[in-house]
């Protein structure tokens, strides 16, 4: 028996002394990074800073009174790599005074993302992440449902968008789409965002469902939420990132208990066969984007590509300097990503924006985090028979998918579910729940058909 799958007993006790700030503290950060547009459609800039920043604070407090131990040695090299490249690069930035300020924000966000790993098990955040999901998208869905009954769309309280017009679509709060057939971007104020939640919205309320998480009534609402989001957002990336974290998770599945030889040619076909699908839609990607209704140019995106590409041979070994969020009206960044007369912030590829912002160097360490981390949460994953230990892995494979298209990675949210599964699933084999007697598989069996599937095989 492999060490990662003895039986350890982990007891979780929501009364626990200080465990209800945590958890509050933990949830409202949550929020605000995940809602960050629609935080800041409210409030604007300085008031989505202010209030991470209070959240941010009380988090460091109660990180520092858990006084963790043998906790830094667990953190991945190319993580402190990269943070160290992002410090680094402001000695040769473009644009210093914005990577300075841009810096601490981005150091705020890891420590926040440690927060969550030192005071939380991976229960407690599946519980507070699925929380945080389905308020968003409740509420999304009945925002978008006033717009669209009152047939108007609703501008930003706050538009602090020096770039922008309020009265270009792309910056109202809602355009009320949601009876006209056209994308809803709910209480984010972006469809890419609300789709992105709601993918990952599936994959928590998945686990969720297979570990009894919560009520069943619950986890069936919460799964026609997400379902309706990712229907009414129309994002072809998400659509995409679903179909790799699908078949993530179905090999995942099937691989657990296999010997080596078994799980290796699982592999080899799964990756053989995604090869040749990415291979036909690229080599036939405006039959296949068309049929979906998007443009073959992915709605811009490669214009916007080319033209970062083209900054990268400027500066190909160092980058351009951190900044994260491109700043409006800053060279380089002023008419970099145009399209349809609307200016966006940000190369739309996380992969390509580490490349432009730090160089080959910066890439190579994110890169190199992400692949180690994906071995180290997939084994977790498969060894292991409790279906909690999925969502780690199949939210990774998504975020990776969803940021060909998207540099979300690399901000809010995104960064703080980067940070959080890299540096927790180093975490000692102790922490993990016991295993169950059975496998994965078998809870996807209705209950009253698993005697049949578990019962012994006669012996020839």
């Amino acid at each position: 028996m492999d060490a990662i799958t003895e039986p350890i007993r982990v007891i979780t006790n929501p009364r626990q002394k200080g465990y209800r700030p945590k958890t509050w503290v933990a949830t409202t950060g949550v929020f605000i990074l995940m809602a960050a547009d629609g935080v800041r459609a409210g409030v604007g800039w300085f008031g989505w800073v202010a209030l991470f920043a209070a959240c941010f604070f009380a988090a460091m407090i109660l990180l520092v009174r858990s006084k963790p131990k043998n906790f830094w040695n667990r953190l991945p090299l190319p993580l402190i790599g990269l943070h160290l490249m992002m410090a680094l690069s402001l000695t040769w930035s473009a644009y210093q005074l914005y990577s300075a300020r841009i810096l601490p924000l981005q150091f705020a966000l890891t420590f926040f993302a440690l927060f969550l790993v030192v005071r939380f098990d991976w229960r407690e955040l599946l519980r507070i992440f699925s929380n945080v999901i389905r308020a968003i998208l409740a509420s999304s869905l009945l925002f978008e449902l006033y717009a669209g009954i009152t047939n108007q769309r609703i501008s930003p309280l706050v538009f602090d968008n020096p770039g922008g017009n309020i009265n270009q679509p792309s910056y109202f709060w809602s355009e009320g789409n949601i009876f006209n057939g056209e994308r809803i971007q709910g209480i984010v104020a972006n469809a890419n965002t609300l789709a992105a939640i709601a993918m990952a919205g599936v994959i928590l309320f998945g686990v969720e469902h297979m570990i009894f998480g919560v009520a069943r009534w619950l986890s069936w609402i919460s799964f026609a939420l997400a379902a309706a989001s990712i229907a009414l957002t129309k994002s072809a990336g998400i659509g995409f990132a679903l179909i790799a974290v699908i078949l993530a998770g179905i090999v995942s599945i099937a691989a657990e208990g296999k010997d080596r030889d078994t799980r290796h040619r699982y592999y080899r076909l799964a990756w053989t066969g995604s090869a040749v699908v990415l291979f036909f839609v690229l080599v036939y990607r405006e039959e296949v984007f068309t049929y979906i209704g998007k443009s073959p140019d992915m709605t811009g995106r490669s214009g916007i590509w080319k033209n970062v590409m083209q900054l990268v041979a400027q500066r190909p070994i160092q980058g351009w300097g951190w900044v994260s969020y491109w700043v409006p009206g800053v060279k380089p960044f002023k008419g970099l990503g145009v399209v349809h007369g609307v200016e966006y912030y940000q190369s739309h590829n996380a992969y390509i924006e580490v490349l432009f912002q730090l160089g080959i160097v910066g890439l190579a360490l994110f890169v190199g985090l992400l692949a180690v981390s994906f071995v180290k949460v997939w084994r977790l994953a498969v060894r292991h028979t409790n279906p909690l230990y999925l969502w780690p892995v199949l939210l990774l494979v998504g975020l990776m998918a969803q940021n060909l298209t998207e540099s979300r990675l690399l901000v809010e949210i995104g960064w703080v579910y980067l940070v959080l599964i890299v540096v927790k699933v180093n975490e000692p084999v102790d922490s993990l729940e016991p295993k169950g007697r059975s496998p994965k598989r078998i809870k996807l069996v209705p209950k009253r058909l698993r005697p049949f599937v578990l019962a012994k095989k006669p012996k020839e």
